[in-house]
């Protein structure tokens, strides 16, 4: 009997390159978790948790508020360097705009976020920190979207795989030699070395760094095709980073510092192994479904996908199950054990979340705003709400099994909203 995945060349050639820059984005992460961890501990993991939140809230109102539909539109626009131009002018000069703005805010009102973020202001000098370098943040992340958008895979690799070889480097100098407060400056310095190093690696590419400077570029076009992306992105982005600093705090207030640790260390594990696959996503599904029109070719490139993942979501799954007492060790050391308890849950939710996030990039690709603005929201206030009820019936653990069934009410809502587009339009 044959086994055989359709569309398999492609699919398999982004497998293979974002199977090396996941390898690259695992070791990293875990060398710095096994710092921190060692370091600083789980109250430490959890403030550096809260800052990443953080972080990736203020960078949705720049670059990442364009990810997909700076993917998108330099993919659908493959063989036209004019408009690709374009394309990135107006997206890098929108995204430096925008941070500025923000870090000119960020710097004037640092005391009250880290109120907010820390509940302390002895740390608003990083919220300064993060006004200053988010420029370059914005850069970095923009580089990377036109390249996954171009579907130069070797490229995007190498400056992917600097940046977090910098940033893991950036992170375990500063927490040995300076704690937390180390810890928390390297989570944005490392940014800022990334900006210069990506001047040497682009290659042939570094030529589109000239289009943040081409103002005679900036299509207005450009900018109301993307606008519906950054309105998209910025509302997921903010709900999903804002929702998981308020569970957090949930968890620091019914429970402890400690146990939010732990739920923190829990997120870092899930995302050293769902990475290949959510990161997957973007890097092969996006593109492809950007140009496919038909619910038949729709269903082909998601059986790719599932085909491909599915059977090795299971095996690395029971495999993670089964050692997770040597994992946590690895990653992180004896404190941590109490994590191990998660681990059930928190694979069925991945499970769960893979199989919908491949379909929710059909919301990416065809823009269907009203959905993914349902969905999204749906989500977040269900993982709040379940985890406020069950964490009281069930302690930290509540909080995962929340998140699992969250996800599977999720999926449902996905599925019905992708079938009813293509009925609508009368593929199906």
């Amino acid at each position: 009997m044959k086994f055989k995945l359709s569309n398999s060349t492609p699919l398999l050639k982004a497998s293979y390159f974002n199977a090396i820059l996941v390898f690259v984005k695992v070791a990293t992460a875990i060398i710095t978790s096994k710092v921190i961890a060692i370091f600083l501990g789980p109250s430490g993991l959890a403030l550096l948790g809260n800052l990443k939140n953080f972080i990736q809230t203020a960078s949705s109102f720049t670059a990442e508020g364009y990810q997909n539909g700076t993917i998108r539109y330099v993919s659908e626009m493959d063989n036209n360097e004019k408009q690709k131009d374009k394309i990135s002018a107006t997206i890098f000069q929108l995204s430096l705009g925008f941070s500025l703005i923000i870090g000119v805010f960020l710097f004037l009102f640092a005391s009250f976020f880290s109120r907010f973020v820390f509940q302390t202001i002895d740390y608003d000098y990083i919220i300064k920190l993060i006004g200053i370098c988010l420029p370059f943040l914005s850069i970095n992340l923009v580089i990377i979207y036109i390249l996954n958008g171009l579907e130069d895979y070797k490229r995007m690799v190498i400056v992917s795989s600097v940046l977090s070889i910098v940033n893991m480097l950036t992170s375990v100098i500063l927490v040995i030699n300076y704690g937390i407060s180390g810890g928390l400056v390297a989570v944005i310095l490392g940014q800022v070395l990334v900006f210069i190093l990506n001047l040497f690696f682009l290659g042939s590419h570094r030529k589109i760094l000239k289009n943040i400077f081409r103002f005679h570029l900036f299509s207005i076009e450009v900018l109301r095709n993307m606008n519906k992306y950054f309105l998209m992105a910025i509302y997921s982005a903010a709900i999903v980073s804002i929702n998981l600093l308020l569970i957090r705090n949930l968890i620091i207030d019914h429970l402890n510092l400690r146990e939010a640790g732990y739920w923190e260390a829990m997120q870092r594990i899930s995302g050293f192994y769902i990475m290949f696959f959510t990161s997957l996503t973007s890097f092969y599904l996006l593109p492809r479904l950007s140009k496919v029109d038909s619910y038949q070719l729709f269903k082909k490139e998601i059986k790719s996908f599932y085909l491909l993942s599915i059977p090795l979501l299971i095996i690395i799954f029971f495999t993670i199950y089964f050692l997770r007492f040597i994992l946590i060790k690895v990653f992180l050391n004896d404190d941590f054990l109490p994590t191990s308890s998660l681990f059930f849950w928190q694979l069925i939710a991945d499970f769960i979340s893979v199989l919908a996030i491949a379909l929710v990039k059909q919301f990416h690709a065809k823009l269907m705003i009203k959905a993914y603005v349902f969905c999204n929201g749906l989500l977040n206030i269900l993982y709040f709400v379940l985890s406020y009820i069950f964490i009281e019936r069930y302690g930290l653990v509540g909080v995962v099994k929340a998140y699992a069934l969250s996800y599977f009410i999720y999926l449902v809502f996905v599925f019905l909203f992708v079938y009813n587009y293509f009925k609508n339009k009368q593929n199906v």
